[in-house]
């Protein structure tokens, strides 16, 4: 009941929040045409996830099933009820809690037709820099991985690790869907190459 409580009140102020924002929407991925039977790997900063449950339920095609990598923490849990109110499912885990079990889990989600979010400096950094795991899961599906940079005009910045930033009341938001980019299995150059390539597009 609690968790409920908790997260049906941060929904509503997530939408309150949402509501005096001036968005700027760009798919430059082709998002919103692509075939739901078709899915992909969704890449986005740790920092900057706030306000993607507010672009995919308001901006985007409600045919495509989201999966996300949330943390196996007791935060984990509450984000995974959190964007389960804006229609996303979650898969738990993290590159230090739970791994292979949450890679295999997601590896499944991709067979079943679902994309799938991963925030590839979570759960605890270090900020910005792009952990194995997305790039393994994309060598190993085959499944492009689709960039997202978020940039707010105006935020607040948190004292965390990932200097998590809330955008403020009536401040501007670009939200940037980038073309995907396939990530090719290769020897351990090839895929540092590829990584610094992914970090690069989040930036």
């Amino acid at each position: 009941m609690r968790t409920q409580i908790i997260t049906w009140t941060a929904s509503r102020l997530l939408k309150l929040l949402g509501g005096t924002l001036r968005w700027r929407f760009t798919d430059e991925a082709g998002y919103m045409q692509r075939d739901p039977t078709e899915p992909l790997l969704v890449g986005v900063w740790h920092n900057r996830i706030l306000v993607l449950p507010l672009c995919f339920e308001w901006f985007c095609r409600r045919s495509r099933r989201l999966n996300i990598l949330t943390s196996a923490s007791r935060d984990g849990a509450l984000l995974a009820h959190l964007v389960a109110r804006f229609g996303m499912e979650s898969v738990r885990g993290s590159s230090s809690r739970k791994s292979v079990v949450a890679l295999r889990l997601l590896q499944k989600r991709l067979e079943e037709g679902s994309d799938v979010a991963i925030t590839p400096d979570g759960p605890r950094g270090p900020i910005y820099e792009i952990s194995p795991g997305l790039i393994y899961l994309a060598s190993k599906t085959g499944k492009p991985v689709m960039p997202i940079r978020v940039d707010y005009e105006d935020f607040w910045e948190l004292r965390s690790w990932d200097k998590f930033r809330i955008p403020k009341p009536f401040s501007r938001v670009h939200i940037c869907f980038l073309a995907p980019i396939s990530i090719a299995a290769g020897n351990e150059v090839c895929m540092e190459e590829q990584r610094q390539r992914l970090a690069a597009l989040l930036s």
